[in-house]
């Protein structure tokens, strides 16, 4: 099983210790989707966790206790976007991020660091130029740092087209994303860094970029140490790519502030109980108490046959 940690909140910059805490011991309960009443108890244990996929702007919280999951194998799929405090409000600042990065890197190695720029979006701030020289700065400084680089565009979600009305994002445009996927496909080459985009429905092949995905076969696989039986994958959205995982997060417990966001629809509540199963705000309530709790079937997807090559 991957545990995804996660896509619907920023576990390692708002909820570290409550990780380390389901970690002890051993279960965390989640919903099926935002509103659910169908709760499930999913196991944490070293023996049916293949890797935890960390997905993060800021992963400084959760460095000191990395000692603390060397019985696991994870890696961290990093969002590094240069854009400013209008559009993400509270994220550190970009040189902080990167020198984190770097930090994280030199100590678990660049096979288990996957950088993102994304979205892409263009609006008169973030026009071609800029992004141009701020995707060139950080190809410069990661180039050695990140096993590869992986690009989305902005989509305008409904509640989304709303925050950002006011700072004139255009709408994703396939000739836009052309020109943009050619710009970045020759940054990229001239740092060597393996670019891919993720679920995105343009291809561009032209430009050396390959369709991929953010929990990809081959570097589990190698990060793991073996091989994986057949695993479910395309199952997420359209273009969609990953092997299938498990999130634990729970949407709006955000703090990032990021304008862009599709995981947080109201005002987060980040202030969740350290020591709770459940990273939902509402879980332990009366109406939460009746909710029945069912066991998620959970299993190792080690392939029992050994790999010739």
């Amino acid at each position: 099983m991957i545990i995804s940690a996660s896509r619907r909140t920023d576990i390692p910059a708002f909820h570290s210790q409550w990780f380390i805490n389901r970690i002890r011991e051993g279960f965390v309960i989640v919903e099926t989707h935002q509103n659910s009443d169908k709760l499930y108890r999913v196991s944490l244990t070293p023996d049916v966790v293949d890797c935890i996929v960390f997905r993060t702007k800021n992963p400084a919280p959760l460095l000191d206790k990395l000692p603390l999951l060397e019985d696991y194998n994870y890696f961290f799929n990093i969002t590094m976007n240069p854009y400013g405090r209008e559009m993400e409000s509270n994220v550190p600042g970009l040189q902080d991020r990167v020198a984190v990065f770097k930090e994280l890197s030199d100590k678990i190695g660049s096979l288990r660091m996957v950088w993102r720029y994304d979205p892409v979006m263009l609006s008169p701030k973030y026009n071609l130029d800029f992004h141009k020289r701020a995707f060139g700065y950080l190809c410069r400084e990661l180039q050695d740092k990140a096993y590869k680089c992986m690009i989305g565009f902005i989509i305008h979600h409904p509640f989304v087209e709303k925050r950002i009305e006011r700072l004139s994002v255009s709408r994703r445009d396939f000739d836009d994303m052309r020109i943009i996927g050619e710009m970045f496909g020759k940054i990229a080459r001239e740092f060597g860094l393996k670019l891919e985009t993720c679920a995105t429905e343009l291809g561009l092949d032209d430009f050396a970029i390959t369709h991929g995905a953010c929990v990809e076969r081959d570097q589990i696989e190698q990060i793991c140490g073996y091989g994986f039986a057949k695993v479910r994958e395309r199952y997420l959205r359209p273009h969609c790519n990953c092997m299938e995982s498990v999130d634990i997060g729970h949407y709006s417990t955000c703090g990032n502030g990021c304008l862009y966001c599709y995981a947080t629809t109201h005002s987060p509540r980040i202030k969740i109980d350290p020591s709770s199963s459940s990273l939902d705000p509402g879980y332990g309530q009366p109406t939460r108490e009746k909710t029945d709790i069912a066991d998620l079937r959970a299993r190792s997807h080690r392939s029992l046959q050994a790999k010739l090559f």
